[in-house]
């Protein structure tokens, strides 16, 4: 499937410091989409969490960039990235497989490998317990 995202450097949490890092923010209504799904099929594992950010892209988590004047490079564009439908999940955290060949080259940019640590995954939910 395919939808769009905003670019944001350095967004706000009130959790912790987020000075390094790039998110694509996403639609939310496709987490909450899939957050209703997951608690319909299992209500007993409760409710997924909405993500701090809301649903997102992380495309640079809290890593030092070579090319640090570059920073706020395309803030606040609009980008297209494709998302599959099949939720994955580590036990805390629920996500989507994604594809964004602008974020990827944009890492390259930055000096960084073009592949984050954790791949290109939208971001849905978390569990609540």
């Amino acid at each position: 499937m395919k939808s769009i995202g905003k670019l944001v450097y350095s967004p706000h949490t009130h959790l912790s410091s987020s000075e390094k890092w790039l998110v694509l923010m996403c639609d939310d209504e496709i987490g909450a989409y899939y957050r209703c799904l997951f608690h319909r099929e299992f209500p007993y594992r409760g409710k997924l969490q909405r993500p701090v950010w809301g649903s997102h892209i992380s495309a640079i988590r809290n890593e030092t960039i070579k090319q640090p004047k570059l920073w706020h490079i395309d803030a606040n564009k609009i980008v297209e990235f494709e998302y599959d439908d099949g939720v994955k999940s580590n036990g805390e955290y629920y996500w989507l497989d994604a594809r964004c060949d602008f974020l990827l080259d944009l890492r390259e940019q930055y000096g960084l490998p073009r592949q984050p640590k954790y791949g290109l995954h939208l971001t849905i939910g978390r569990t609540t317990q």
